[in-house]
């Protein structure tokens, strides 16, 4: 019961008023939206298809964590910086209305950001796949690599 007043009276105060504090403050910068979280999801399953596909490359999860291919640091830190880069473009994005002074070039600026990072991670997803083993998206991520041809 020590421990439920503790948390009671931490949350009730001082820690939900910073929780607060630092919510108002990313949902400021940021303006998430549906986009916004899309992209979020496809950063998760990149990162979840880059572990099942080193895992099944190097033969099983024992074998890829004592081959050193499946380590928290190797994996999370290209997670950390990915998130780290696509949340300063989100800010900057979302910084584009107070530029502009229209809310319609921060939309604007906003589906040409998340629409682009949204590929991104789905070109990283597909060949993850591909190198787990699934060779019948070899044609899917053969298509899509050559639209990046028609934009270079």
């Amino acid at each position: 019961m020590h421990l439920y007043a503790t948390c009671r009276e931490a949350f009730t105060q001082r820690g939900l008023r910073f929780i607060s504090l630092l919510w108002a403050g990313f949902y400021y910068l940021v303006e998430p939206d549906a986009a916004f979280l899309a992209v979020l999801i496809a950063v998760l399953l990149d990162l979840v298809t880059k572990i099942v596909s080193v895992v099944v490359s190097s033969g099983g999860a024992t074998a890829a964590i004592r081959g050193g291919h499946l380590s928290s640091q190797r994996v999370f830190t290209g997670t950390f910086v990915k998130l780290v880069a696509y949340l300063s473009l989100g800010i900057l994005a979302a910084q584009v209305q107070h530029i502009a002074d229209l809310e319609v070039a921060s939309i604007l600026s906003k589906t040409v950001v998340f629409s682009f990072l949204f590929t991104v991670e789905s070109v990283s997803i597909l060949e993850n796949l591909v190198a787990a083993g699934l060779t019948d998206l070899k044609v899917l991520l053969r298509a899509v690599r050559s639209t990046k041809k028609l934009f270079p």
